[in-house]
Order: C-alpha cells, then structure tokens, then sequence
C-alpha cells in the first residue's frame, strides 16, 4: 500500500533480538563526517585538510621525484625515438593495426586520401589536433567528395550534433598523446578539440603518431598520468586503444567491430 515505505518500523518478532541501538534508526547512525574519518583511518590516513573536500589527496612529498621521472621518460621518447618506433609498429601490427610509416604529414594525408577512396567514404570526422590539422584534410579530400567535420567541445546542442556526425562518419582521424612500444596501443587524453567520439564511433579509425610520442611500456604512462594529477591537470579519463574492438560471446566466439572500429590504422610520421 502507499507510504508503507515511510511506515514506523513493527516490533522484532518472537526469539528475534531488537537491533543495536547504533543501527536502530537513521538518527542514530554516525554522520557523514564520522563515516568519513573512520574510512580515513582504516586507510591510513589523517584528518581531513580544511579546504580540502574529503577523497582528494595532497601532492606527494616525492612530487619532484615524479617530475623528475618525466624528464627522464620524455628523454628517452626523444633519444630513443627510432627504435621505440620500431618495437611499436612490431607490437601494434601483432594487436591488428594496419601500420605505415610515412615521412612527413603530407604522405600522411596521401594514405588518407587513398583510404577516404577504397573505402568509398562520404564523412570523416577528425580531431582539432595539431599534427591532424597539419595534414589538411577539408582540402585534399575536396576533389574527393567526403565531408569533413571538425570535432568541437560544444556544450549542449553542439555535443548532441557531434556525437551524431560521429556516428554517421564512415572514419575518424586523431592525434594521439602517446603511443605504448610495449603493447601497440594508442593514448588519447581529453581537451578541447579531442574527442573519444571521433575514435570509438567510426567503423574506421586513423591514428597518426609522431616521433617522440612513444613510451617504452604503461609504467612510463601512469608515471606520466600519476604528474598530470599532481599538477592538477589530470582529465577525466583515458582512452587505450590497442587495435580494432573485439568481443567475445560465452562461447568465445570473437568478433571484431561490435564496441568500436573493427578497422584501424596507424601512421607513424617521420
């Protein structure tokens, strides 16, 4: 019946112990400050900093530590950028990519061109990505016939027309922020102008990597990640994206392109 919900609470049966006080009613049960700090104790942790809302944590005392690991990670992305580039095409055409190398981000656009054609595309959708908008899409596909829109931050009705271009758009092109050697994924982190739309929602996706983009392995990327967070610039998430989408049914049967691209290209420029 109506408002049984809000109905007093019947006594415990016969033999049925009441209920400890402390759990007796919502007024007796610990304030949210209380629940708090008894969790901040079970972690180890102090009082709560004034100003601070509860579950963000300090910057470490080891901050230049970590900044000083950058240094050293990024370093090595330069000075090693040849044969990082080669464990990563090795490992990104095991994962599924369809991997090229090409000089400059003018042989990029060419492939892009090529592929806009074999595929018969109308749409693509691209990130506002330096290196994509060094490859000048809207005018070598002109002649090509395929639409090209540029991914925005809008809010409200331009997310909405977005997300739909995203979803019509026969192929997505982006940047990425890092590419991993170790595992042939590509990193995408979330700004102004990048979107996980223009990756995921295409049945295509074109991923151009430049030199000094390549980490060894995921430590280097968390110790990266873990000083965005210190800086106060960590996004909201981070997308991984190691090859086309792959799903499995109970049966283990996988299939490709069900979640995302079941087709994906990488181009490593330089």
């Amino acid at each position: 019946p109506a408002g049984w919900l809000d109905a007093a609470p019947r006594p415990p049966g016969p033999g049925v112990p009441p209920l400890p006080s402390a759990l007796a009613g919502s007024a007796q049960v610990a304030n949210q400050a209380e629940f708090l700090g008894n969790l901040r104790r079970a972690l180890g942790r102090g009082p709560a900093e004034p100003g601070r809302p509860d579950g963000v944590s300090p910057p470490d005392p080891d901050a230049g530590e970590v900044e000083g690991r950058v240094e050293s990670i990024m370093r090595r992305a330069r000075e090693d950028a040849d044969g990082l580039t080669d464990l990563l095409e090795a490992s990104a055409a095991r994962a599924g990519w369809k991997v090229a190398r090409v000089p400059s981000a003018e042989d990029a656009a060419v492939y892009v061109v090529d592929l806009v054609r074999g595929l018969e595309a109308r749409s693509l959708v691209r990130s506002a990505q330096p290196i994509v908008d060094r490859l000048g899409l809207e005018a070598a596909l002109a002649d090509v016939g395929a639409r090209v829109t540029v991914a925005s931050a809008d809010d409200g009705d331009g997310r909405a027309a977005m997300r739909r271009e995203a979803v019509d758009a026969d192929l997505g092109v982006t940047g990425v922020d890092y590419a991993i050697a170790e595992t042939g994924s590509c990193v995408l982190m979330p700004r102004r102008g990048v979107s996980r739309l223009v990756s995921l929602l295409p049945p295509v996706h074109v991923a151009v990597v430049e030199r000094g983009q390549v980490l060894p392995g995921l430590d280097e990327l968390f110790a990266l990640c873990r000083a965005d967070f210190l800086r106060g610039a960590a996004g909201s998430y981070v997308t991984l994206i190691s090859g086309p989408s792959r799903s499995a049914d109970i049966e283990y049967t996988l299939v490709t392109g069900v979640h995302g691209p079941g087709e994906v290209h990488m181009l490593l420029v330089g």
